[in-house]
């Protein structure tokens, strides 16, 4: 069964067609099936992405969905003489029939790729726009399929806070003598496996994160260094983080989930460790 998130069609008087330029189109279609309509016709399509970056292979789309965000969606707006309609699919669905009839007609479509970003839909890359298409009453035309091109990497800017804002993490603060940080994957397609990372400290040096089997231990993070990384496939993960004290005690721990979003972009993020106080031998 086709998942398709929330759905919508709009007439409207006058509407102006949309212009699209970028992405990558290629030939076929796929047949939906009869659908049974009285005075207008559906279409049917399918989508791909491509990561210009070559860091994943999106042959299965509804992960790299996934890895743009969970709530990603393919936008289609169709337009014919002075009048249009929207159609809006999830895009881990990989291909969707639309749910409202169109009146018969030679309509114009266009394909946005969208993300929520701040509470807002925000349009990350578009597709081969596809004109003169001509639906009929009483069936479902199949539309060429599409590509998008993306780009499935992000960044990290971090800081670690323990203890209340704008302490100190090291001597004459928490007293933590070092760090340890992993990265995992936190989604079907990547399961609870590894994400290596190097992080640079703006306070000199770098940080390893290695493959999760044997963490190296940092010296001490101040709170107002940023570890900065880039080049991160994007996606959810879950980060592990344990401050030591005396060497080797974990007394402030931190497993945060977050998001590191596509296209370039960069995650800032204050990250606050809690403090063990069970531990007996923490401070």
């Amino acid at each position: 069964m086709v998942l398709r998130v929330l759905t919508r069609v709009v007439w409207l008087c006058g509407l102006m067609s949309w212009a699209g330029c970028s992405g990558c189109g290629n030939g076929g279609g796929f047949d939906a099936g009869a659908t049974e309509t009285s005075g207008g016709g559906r279409f049917s399509l399918a989508w791909s992405l491509i990561d210009d970056t070559g860091t994943v292979n999106c042959t299965d789309v509804a992960a790299c969905c996934n890895k743009l965000d969970a709530n990603a969606t393919v936008f289609i707006q169709a337009n014919r003489e002075g009048q249009g309609g929207v159609e809006l699919f999830s895009c881990r669905s990989v291909q969707a029939t639309s749910m409202t009839t169109f009146p018969p007609g030679v309509y114009n479509f266009t394909y946005d790729l969208r993300i929520p970003v701040g509470g807002h839909s925000v349009t990350i890359a578009t597709a081969t726009p596809q004109n003169g298409v001509v639906i009929e009453a009483g069936t479902s035309v199949p539309l060429a399929p599409i590509a998008f091109h993306v780009n499935l990497t992000g960044g990290l800017q971090l800081k670690l806070q323990a203890g209340a804002p704008g302490s100190r993490n090291c001597v004459g603060g928490a007293d933590i003598s070092g760090f340890t940080i992993l990265l995992q994957h936190d989604d079907s397609a990547g399961g609870n496996s590894c994400q290596e990372v190097v992080f640079t400290l703006s306070g000199g040096g770098s940080y390893d994160t290695g493959d999760c089997s044997m963490p190296v231990i940092s010296r001490c993070i101040e709170s107002v260094e940023t570890l900065s990384a880039a080049s991160v496939p994007s996606g959810p993960y879950r980060i592990h983080i344990r401050g030591k004290n005396k060497g080797s005690v974990d007394c402030w721990t931190n497993d945060d989930m977050f998001a590191v979003p596509p296209q370039g972009a960069a995650l800032v993020r204050t990250l606050n460790l809690a403090f063990a106080s069970e531990t007996a031998m923490c401070p």
